[in-house]
């Protein structure tokens, strides 16, 4: 058992003892569950006395009881009078006719302590009941001379070494008693105090200021004290008048920010948040993760056991960022935070959700005060714990109040911190969609790049790792380039190239796909994007391709390669300015389909650091909407077009040559295809809407009358 000298209170302060006692009925219910769900039973000590009755009360009516499997429930005893069972002073009468009597628990999986035994006779029985499996939570009190259990001040029980139970004397009859130790509160997996009523005040104080490390020279150390400090950071549920003596009410205890969801994402989230200098509180429905997150930030965040508990924690008006998976959990969250919450309070939605979700949340919570706040972040587990870009989108006043935390964690450039407020509503997430169908498209020419170097060039991969090597030190300087090339040099334990022995799936979660169903529903073209989408599937039809190889012929590969490593990096060059082009105009075409207002330069530059897609490009895009806040495509800028120009008949010979060598360049070629499009004062789709007219009616407009009325002509 390990002891800390010194350690705040966690404290989590509720207006009033009903208001208390419900939060840590829900902790109760809550932590049955994880229990259950892990370890296939709940072991619980109980207190007694007249405090914790209510919440055994509570517990056993209806609403909670049904939702706790009592049949795997063990009760045990925090302490008990030498008494019998029955007596009016016993624990086990208490627990009886507040909860067991009241609920369906196996008569054997009631374990009281026999009172009627002599103390040490008693304690020792109760060893063997107790076992050495740990408690998975201890509910503890604290009496006015700041007892917990039976454990007093200066009392004998206080050291008794390695035993699990012992005998105790109480200054207050019935003297004998029989308690857990020092020992078994130690090892238990959580701690808790339920502490009301102003008669507490003082005491608690000076249980804070021993906890703190603030004993006085000759002070008996409190046992509650002890307790805090033998083991797991005890939560200590406590309403306003048992507050009143500590620093302002308690208010030492608040959280300046909160984290809900500590899986990788939630978890560096909230460690980059605190690293800052920030007070969090975090929350995680499985409470294993949110203790160890709290274990391995050294204390610094606080765990907290239910929402009520959570919420209490937090400084109003409160900030609570939710890092959990997107869809109908977040509106599970929102449910049951909702109640909890008062007005001018803020919530963070930082995973990848649906902005149409985002813009319906916002508009629900707007109508009864509450602030909510969709924020695309980028950068994966190392952008989240060391800086991620961050696209938050919502009310102005709520960013306004958020934003010292996401200017502190977001990701530093020379153009400054990586965050800005992209627009109204679902803007953020809007947003983050599109870098993800970017993204999508990057990673897919970079792919195409890959297969062209190695089947036309016949590169391996250490040469694949040198030659993006050296393309990051110029133009196609990126985040994705980099790892490219780190990947190929990733050598495989057991011989050979790592990147050898992947196979050839890409999995995908969602994002992209958005992505290109916004972009038909708004009518923008993104072909590069789609083309990447449409590669990804393609690759999960591994055991088609492998059948469909052995029927389909490709082409004879003619001997002269006709390209060069240049002619690559040119065209992988072109093809990306061709998916940010995209990219921006469905942007572009969100803001005006919304009514967002948005800055094309603050996104191209919150890109610059942290994101997964950042390049050294995107400054050539500041630059581009910095000249023409008007822009109307990427690629009509006057730098931007010249660069194209430039690398065009190097992106037309990789694209052909790949198309000669039967070698499959989706990507580039939409971008190519792209580029020629927009470039064409005249298109064949003439055609089309004269076939359309002709089998359907639909009409058409003429060349020499552009904007004039739509007309019929009999083709068949």
């Amino acid at each position: 058992m390990t002891t800390t000298t010194s350690r705040a209170l966690a404290l989590s302060v509720f207006p009033d003892a009903a208001a208390t006692i419900e939060a840590l009925a829900q902790l109760f219910i809550e932590r049955a569950a994880a229990a259950i769900e892990a370890r296939g039973v709940f072991r619980v000590a109980l207190s007694g006395g007249g405090t914790p009755r209510p919440l055994y009360e509570r517990l056993a009516e209806p609403e909670c009881a049904e939702r706790v499997d009592w049949s795997k429930v063990h009760l045990f005893f925090c302490d008990e009078r030498c008494v019998p069972a029955d007596d009016a002073a016993s624990n086990m009468e208490l627990v009886r006719d507040s909860l067991v009597s009241r609920v369906s628990i196996p008569e054997g999986n009631v374990h009281p302590m026999d009172g009627t035994l002599a103390p040490a006779e008693g304690a020792a029985a109760y060893e063997k009941v107790l076992g050495d499996e740990p408690l998975d939570l201890a509910l503890l009190g604290m009496g006015g001379d700041g007892h917990t259990a039976s454990l007093f001040p200066g009392g004998a029980e206080l050291d008794a070494g390695e035993a699990r139970v012992a005998a105790a004397v109480s200054p207050n009859a019935p003297t004998d008693r029989i308690t857990l130790t020092l020992r078994t509160f130690g090892e238990a997996r959580e701690l808790v105090f339920l502490v009301l009523g102003a008669d507490k005040a003082k005491r608690l104080a000076g249980v804070e200021s021993q906890a703190r490390g603030e004993t006085m020279r000759g002070e008996t150390l409190l046992p509650a004290a002890s307790v805090s400090l033998a083991g797991p950071r005890p939560r200590w549920f406590i309403d306003a008048p048992a507050a009143a003596a500590l620093d302002s009410g308690g208010a030492a205890a608040l959280a300046d920010f909160g984290v809900i969801g500590m899986a990788v994402m939630g978890r560096n989230l909230a460690f980059n948040v605190v690293d800052h200098g920030f007070d969090v509180a975090v929350w995680n429905r499985e409470a294993d993760l949110m203790r160890s997150a709290v274990a391995e930030s050294e204390g610094r965040l606080t765990g907290t056991a239910t929402y009520a508990e959570f919420v209490a924690t937090l400084e109003r008006p409160r900030r609570i960022l939710m890092m959990i998976q997107a869809g109908k959990p977040v509106d599970m969250v929102l449910e049951a935070l909702q109640p909890l919450l008062d007005e001018g309070d803020i919530v963070i939605d930082g995973g990848n959700s649906w902005f149409e979700d985002t813009r319906r949340r916002e508009a629900s919570l707007r109508e009864v005060g509450i602030r909510f706040v969709g924020v695309g972040v980028s950068g994966g587990e190392e952008g989240a714990r060391n800086g991620p870009a961050l696209m938050p989108g919502g009310d102005v006043d709520a960013y306004e109040r958020i934003r010292p935390v996401l200017e502190a964690i977001a990701a530093k450039t020379e153009h400054g911190d990586c965050v800005t407020h992209v627009g109204a509503d679902g803007a953020g997430h809007f947003v983050k969609m599109v870098h993800n169908g970017i993204e999508y498209a990057d990673m897919q020419f970079i792919a195409e790049a890959y297969d062209v170097l190695q089947r036309r060039l016949g590169m391996g991969p250490e040469e694949l790792a040198a030659t993006f090597k050296r393309w990051n030190k110029g133009p196609l300087s990126s985040f994705l380039v980099q790892i490219t090339a780190q990947i190929f040099a990733k050598a495989d334990p057991d011989g050979g190239w790592l990147v050898d022995r992947v196979l050839d799936k890409a999995g995908q979660k969602g994002t992209g796909r958005w992505t290109a169903q916004v972009a038909l529903d708004l009518g923008v073209s993104i072909p590069s994007i789609a083309a990447a989408i449409d590669a990804r599937v393609l690759s999960s039809m591994k055991s088609d391709r492998l059948r469909f190889a052995k029927v389909l012929k490709g082409p004879k590969v003619n001997a002269d390669l006709g390209i060069t490593v240049d002619d690559v990096e040119a065209a992988l060059y072109a093809a990306k300015i061709g998916a940010y082009a995209q990219g921006m105009a469905l942007i572009h075409a969100g803001a005006e389909e919304y009514g967002w207002s948005i800055d094309s330069e603050e996104i191209a530059r919150i890109w610059t650091g942290g994101c997964i897609i950042r390049a050294r490009f995107l400054e050539t895009m500041m630059e581009a909407w910095r000249r023409n806040p008007n822009l109307a495509n990427l690629m009509v800028d006057e730098k931007v077009s010249t660069e194209l120009d430039e690398r065009q008949a190097a992106w037309r010979r990789v694209v052909g040559s790949a198309v000669s060598a039967g070698i499959p360049v989706p990507g580039m070629a939409a971008s190519l295809a792209y580029y020629d499009a927009l470039r064409s004062a005249r298109l064949p789709q003439n055609l089309v809407q004269a076939q359309r007219d002709a089998f359907g009616a639909h009409t058409y407009q003429k060349v020499n009358d552009p904007e004039g009325p739509f007309v019929h002509s009999e083709w068949l």
